[in-house]
């Protein structure tokens, strides 16, 4: 009895647990620096696991080994070509490829679908080089061929990428007690910053101090502040570029992402996920991310 009660628990506890992963936030970054070395190290890695393991019963007559190296790096190659196709993609459609909305179940299927690629280039490779019909079966074929080798590395590497991470940044979080913050500190309250935006009468004329973050969205910045203790917002046409040079006179006004800048004085709480530092702000609750390059300013700027 007690096990059947277990299992009928453990059963709803364990997809409310695996529903909570798939949505927890992930690490997305689209460089050609990063694709380039990609590209290589899969291509090293096919050519390697093809070449050593020779699965799917690959069989090498003696004295042949050269020529299936060549064969092994030939689908080497194919992978390291989806590698940059895949990354153009992601570079022409950034509003799809965010990593603020980025999470396990997204990094899982992007992957799902990076693999489906090679499984199309693998079978193109084989109709160029040995005549390989291009049919609806053999499209199939080589997906489940493709597939049985890439599948499982794309879940464990998500589960395994996705645990080191989050271990990562939340115990150096822990780590940082932001330093006590005056809002009399001389550096926000000797001069009112102003911010203007591109259309006629968009001025925002608040003390530094004043100023909780700035977000950019596309061709217009939102400025949340505090008035009478409570948070408000503005939006301005302009770039986070143009806010930043308009508070670079005072230094806790700190651009900690591409699409923030943070009052570092406000700062409470640091927390962190796989995604990297989280900044948690007095009186405001959103969190505010911070670029993973500038993990080790931050700790500083904080402590």
């Amino acid at each position: 009895m007690c096990r059947l009660c277990g299992k009928q628990y453990l059963s709803p506890m364990f997809l409310i647990s695996l529903r909570t992963w798939l949505f927890e936030p992930f690490p997305f970054t689209n460089d050609w620096t990063k694709a380039f070395k990609s590209a290589l190290g899969s291509a090293l890695f096919v050519t390697f696991f093809l070449f050593v393991f020779k699965p799917f019963g690959t069989t090498v007559p003696p004295g042949a080994e050269l020529k299936f190296l060549g064969v092994a790096a030939l689908f080497g190659i194919v992978t390291a070509a989806t590698v940059v196709l895949v990354n153009g993609l992601t570079l022409m459609l950034p509003s799809v490829f965010d990593e603020e909305k980025w999470v396990v179940w997204k990094e899982i299927l992007y992957n799902l679908f990076f693999v489906s690629l090679i499984g199309i280039g693998n079978l193109v490779l084989a109709h160029f080089s040995w005549n390989a019909p291009v049919t609806f079966l053999s499209f199939l074929k080589w997906q489940v061929l493709t597939f049985a080798v890439g599948v499982f590395p794309v879940i464990i590497g998500a589960f395994l990428g996705y645990t080191r991470l989050r271990l990562k940044y939340a115990s150096e979080a822990a780590h940082i007690s932001p330093h006590p913050h005056s809002t009399n500190t001389p550096q926000l309250t000797a001069k009112p910053v102003l911010l203007e935006g591109e259309n006629q009468n968009e001025r925002l004329q608040l003390q530094a101090d004043q100023i909780a973050y700035i977000a950019s969205a596309d061709n217009y910045v939102r400025v949340f502040y505090l008035k009478n203790g409570k948070l408000q917002n503005q939006m301005l046409r302009a770039t986070l570029k143009k806010m930043e040079d308009a508070v670079s006179q005072h230094p806790a006004l700190f651009r900690c992402h591409r699409t923030f800048i943070v009052n570092l004085e406000m700062v409470e709480k640091v927390s962190g996920n796989a995604q990297g530092y989280r900044l948690h702000l007095e009186g405001v609750e959103d969190s505010i991310p911070v670029s993973r390059n500038l993990n080790e300013l931050v700790r500083s700027r904080l402590k």
